[in-house]
């Protein structure tokens, strides 16, 4: 009788014992997990800027929208459109700007392209510009600041705010090719690279102009 006692004793720790061998196995899944996730957050350099800036937007609650949405950051001062799937950057693309590329937009004839967080109201082909992507400027921000200037004496009293401002292509490749501003506020782009980008915007897609 004892020796059937001692038998089930010892299998009975040779259970526990296997149990708790498999505990390490099941502690090495969360570090590899984690190396695979950073792995795909890793992003090239040239890219972490702009992610920041669209992490940012998103986490306002106004500019919600699709986790992959599509959305364009502009930098005015280097001249650039970078395009992300939500946070994923996708490609950056050399633009060109009103024929007063540094100051932020005010009033119509001004030639400066404006800055803020605007959405794509539609898109359509267009004769002389090969594609159109129209952006809701003037936005409450754009009044505001238009109101303000108007106030402080910035700008004439019977100025009007302007519109129709928008991400366009080119009657001259020549001119983006040399990098000039010839645009009266809007943002341009080869032909063939306002083609790629005209397919992933949609009607209510984000748009961020920066200055720098």
């Amino acid at each position: 009788m004892k020796k059937v006692w001692l038998f089930f004793a010892v299998l009975g720790i040779l259970l526990v014992v296997g149990g708790c061998g498999k505990k390490p196995m099941v502690s090495k899944t969360p570090p590899v997990v984690e190396e695979i996730a950073e792995q795909e957050e890793r992003i090239e350099p040239k890219f972490v800027a702009d992610r920041e800036v669209v992490q940012r937007v998103l986490g306002q609650s106004n500019f919600w929208t699709d986790r992959n949405a599509t959305i364009l950051v502009v930098r005015k001062q280097s001249r650039t459109l970078t395009v992300f799937q939500g946070t994923k950057p996708v490609k950056k693309y050399p633009v060109v700007l009103g024929h007063n590329p540094r100051n932020d937009k005010l009033m119509q004839g001004d030639k400066c392209t404006p800055e803020g967080v605007y959405r794509v109201v539609t898109k359509y082909p267009h004769p002389k510009w090969h594609r159109f992507i129209l952006l809701n400027y003037p936005t409450r921000e754009n009044w505001l600041k238009f109101a303000q200037a108007k106030k402080r004496g910035q700008i004439p009293s019977e100025a009007q705010i302007g519109g129709d401002i928008g991400i366009h292509g080119t009657d001259d490749e020549l001119k983006n090719l040399l990098r000039e501003n010839w645009t009266e506020g809007c943002i341009a782009l080869s032909n063939r690279d306002v083609e790629e980008i005209y397919r992933l915007i949609r009607p209510g897609s984000l748009v961020v102009i920066q200055r720098r």
